[in-house]
């Protein structure tokens, strides 16, 4: 443990790569807290992560060069945005309109989003040039139209701005706005929310359309800071999964957009730790992969502790 911790945290370099890694996590993450909140279960945000990939590159390539950066970036961070936002909208009507369980619906849209991918960089988007990644790829994004880096010699970037400044944005949506106060009310008991008058639908909608658009802007995050192009999203790699990792990063922080912050700086550490594990002591990454899958283990034990609890309350409720 020490050794990953020292490969994740113990230099410039490497606390550098923990933080490239975190941004996608601490806005993701942030954006799962929202849905959450009102016990209502997205785990579709690795298929709207790529969505706001594809958006945001797409129109940034064809945008480019007959547009200053800053106005590339600003589409780029809209486009993002909403082609998060619409992969959300089909499992959210499913389960308005026909009672369809989300944690199916979305999961499943995470297949189509991967495929989808896949399609377009052997397809429409596939760069007609050779570059340094030996899959399939777009056309590189202008390094001017990408985010700022922000520690010299190394790939961390502006977009983890971003991310603190989304956190900040949704502790403040969560915790004092009325939109917040009815969310957490959802939560709660179904039955007080609507007692108190509350859009139990309207919650459910935003808070999954919200969710899914921060999802699409941390694949823009990610494309615009980091790699500068798409790339192919594998199943069992939990370095293109961020959506997944995501789950347990805002359970662990008990869907508090701050300690989200912390919460996503840590597993990027451990991530980024594994490579020194590889390193110095030829222990396989396998290793971490299967300690994120523990992580994520708990956290589905504790949702249903906490499902389970507030089932219990509302039956005693129902009862009284």
């Amino acid at each position: 443990m020490a050794t990953i911790l020292r490969s994740g945290f113990g230099s410039y370099e490497n606390l550098a790569n923990t933080l490239v890694v975190a941004t996608p996590l601490i806005i993701l993450a942030v954006g799962l807290s929202i849905p959450f909140t009102a016990k209502v279960w997205n785990v579709g945000a690795q298929g709207q992560y790529i969505l706001g990939e594809i958006f945001s590159t797409w129109v940034a390539l064809r945008m480019a060069p007959s547009y200053p950066s800053f106005l590339i970036l600003l589409t780029a961070l809209i486009f993002g945005f909403i082609g998060g936002m619409l992969w959300a909208i089909p499992p959210t009507l499913m389960k308005l309109y026909f009672g369809t369980s989300e944690i199916i619906t979305t999961l499943m849209m995470n297949f189509v989003a991967v495929y989808l991918l896949d399609y377009l960089l052997v397809g429409p988007m596939q760069s007609k040039l050779v570059g340094s990644f030996n899959v399939p790829t777009s056309d590189q994004i202008p390094r001017g139209d990408m985010f700022a880096h922000i520690l010299p010699g190394t790939e961390a970037s502006a977009a983890l701005f971003l991310g603190l400044i989304l956190a900040a944005g949704l502790y403040c949506v969560l915790k004092y706005s009325n939109f917040g106060f009815e969310t957490k009310l959802v939560g709660e008991s179904l039955d007080a929310a609507k007692y108190g008058g509350v859009f139990v639908g309207r919650i459910i909608l935003s808070s999954m359309l919200i969710s899914g658009g921060v999802a699409g802007i941390a694949g823009m995050a990610e494309v615009f800071g980091s790699t500068g192009v798409l790339l192919p999203q594998v199943f069992s790699d939990i370095t293109t999964s961020f959506g997944y990792v995501g789950i347990p990063v805002a359970l662990i922080a008990a869907l508090n957009p701050i300690l989200i912050i912390l919460s996503s700086i840590f597993f990027a550490g451990i991530l980024s730790g594994a490579y020194g594990l590889e390193l110095y002591y030829n222990v396989p990454i396998d290793v971490v992969i299967v300690f994120y899958g523990l992580m994520m283990l708990f956290s589905v034990l504790a949702l249903k502790i906490d499902l389970t609890k507030s089932w219990l309350r509302n039956s005693k409720a129902k009862s009284n």
